[in-house]
């Protein structure tokens, strides 16, 4: 962009020219040598001061416009001889008062300068419910709270971080973060637990303790933000009843051997295998699978006759299956780990009671 010479320059030479063609008037009017030398002299002067003005080389000048959200750069050729006539020359998107500007006013336009305009921008404070609006120079978030007059804790949470320049449109965001102790009582529910009992023959499974229920007291650091819950962290517990585990004990030993005082009759051989259901579904008798109760042929123990096995105890034939043939009996254990324990054994079965 190139301006041209205005202002008082050209009025000057405006009035030369008036001037001069005024004293050719006067000199021609009376013919006088006084008037002719004052106008020749005069003339000279609006000449030299047309060749100066029209061969006066323009100035380059660069203008950055920093609006905080984007840098605007122009560059001008210009005769203003100060940067407030250059301004005002060309409409610099400046405002006194308000925006920045990085020379003095009455400074010097010199070839190459760069000149920079940082706007004022426009920004909003809320803290405590309330929104203030604000119009300044670019700042930090700190900066503009503490324009706004607003005291932040040592817990408070500042949005964005108290180091960050704002931009036009920004809003700084003071939270605050209060603490509060409470207590709750709350139930602990019992557990059931399952205990080996070497006592308790393979299979068997009692119920050695009740369950009961506990209570205790949970004190708790509750954090608040502006007044709503936002997390809390445990730091204390008290017991105010203990808990009591609801307990099986169930059976681990096997003793092969023995036999009932009667019974009808013996089967030698018979491979005894354990298995376990969860649920105790019903078997095929329709007695629930549990503990004295097996899965046999019933080509070999009737269904529902009573059985006593060797190392398993007296059981009840209650279930079938494809796989359980000729001299094979299913005994069934409360827990899958008296499963391990028993594995497979050849045993001698007995026929103590027909259905």
């Amino acid at each position: 962009m190139i301006d041209r010479p205005n202002g008082k320059t050209e009025e000057l030479l405006d009035r030369l020219y008036t001037f001069c063609g005024a004293l050719r008037e006067k000199a021609r009017e009376e013919k006088g040598k006084k008037y002719i030398k004052i106008s020749s002299a005069a003339c000279c002067v609006l000449i030299l001061g047309t060749l100066i003005v029209g061969y006066v080389t323009p100035e380059t000048v660069t203008v950055i416009v920093d609006t905080s959200l984007e840098e605007k750069k122009t560059v001008y050729e210009t005769t203003e001889n100060r940067v407030l006539g250059f301004i005002e020359a060309h409409e610099i998107d400046y405002v006194d008062g308000e925006d920045k500007l990085d020379v003095d006013f009455d400074e010097r336009i010199k070839d190459g300068m760069t000149i920079r305009v940082t706007k004022a921008i426009d920004f909003e404070v809320k803290a405590d419910g309330k929104v203030q609006s604000f119009h300044a120079l670019p700042l930090t978030a700190d900066e503009a709270i503490a324009m706004a007059g607003v005291k932040v804790g040592k817990n408070d949470i500042v949005e964005p971080k108290e180091s960050t320049m704002l931009k036009t449109g920004d809003r700084v965001v003071v939270k605050r973060v209060t603490f509060k102790r409470i207590s709750k009582k709350v139930t602990v529910p019992y557990e059931v637990v399952y205990k080996e009992d070497p006592s308790m023959g393979i299979g068997q499974m009692d119920l050695t303790q009740e369950g009961r229920d506990g209570r205790l007291k949970k004190t708790y650091r509750v954090r608040y933000i502006d007044g709503k819950e936002a997390g809390r962290k445990l730091i204390k517990t008290k017991t105010l009843k203990k808990v009591k585990d609801k307990t099986y004990s169930y059976g681990t030993d096997i003793t092969f051997g023995g036999a009932p005082d009667s019974y009808i009759k013996k089967v030698s051989g018979v491979r005894a295998v354990s298995y376990h259901f969860d649920g105790n579904p019903p078997g095929a008798y329709g007695l629930p699978c549990a503990y004295g109760t097996a899965a046999v042929d019933p080509d070999v123990f009737p269904l529902g006759s009573l059985l006593y096995i060797e190392g398993y105890g007296y059981a009840v034939a209650n279930d079938v299956g494809t796989s359980i043939k000729g001299n094979v009996v299913d005994v069934y254990m409360e827990r899958y780990a008296q499963c391990l324990m028993w594995g497979a054994h050849y045993v001698n079965v007995y026929l103590v009671e027909r259905p």
